[in-house]
């Protein structure tokens, strides 16, 4: 719970929005399920998107806890084989493709919150 709380507050100060669902952001409630997944210790196909793009999502000041799943690719995989069977391939590739808009968006929406506070 607290860190759910403190998940929030970062978001709200680095973009103004307590969540990324709320800035209306392609693939933010995936983002928020997944970093709410994360901390909660759940393996989902949101937690295993925010693992593999942990990198890149800190980069882009998302507060992608320090400890994530391990071996995320795979994991996913394996997952989505599971539950999509012949659409595994497409649904995981839809995902990365969701997940690389989303951190686009959200280097554009960081650096024209930027902008304004000069």
């Amino acid at each position: 719970m607290a860190c759910r709380a403190a998940i929030h507050r970062w978001t709200r100060v680095r973009f103004g929005s307590p969540s990324f669902a709320a800035l209306g952001l392609p693939g933010g409630a995936m983002v928020d399920a997944g970093l709410e997944d994360l901390a909660a210790g759940q393996v989902t196909v949101e937690s295993l998107l925010v693992s593999l793009a942990a990198p890149r999502l800190r980069r882009e000041g998302v507060p992608v806890p320090a400890e994530t799943l391990s071996e995320p690719e795979s994991r996913l995989w394996r997952l989505l084989s599971g539950t999509e069977r012949g659409l595994a391939h497409a649904r995981y590739l839809a995902h990365l493709r969701q997940m690389t808009s989303f951190t686009d968006s959200c280097r554009r929406v960081r650096r024209n919150r930027g902008r304004r506070a000069k």
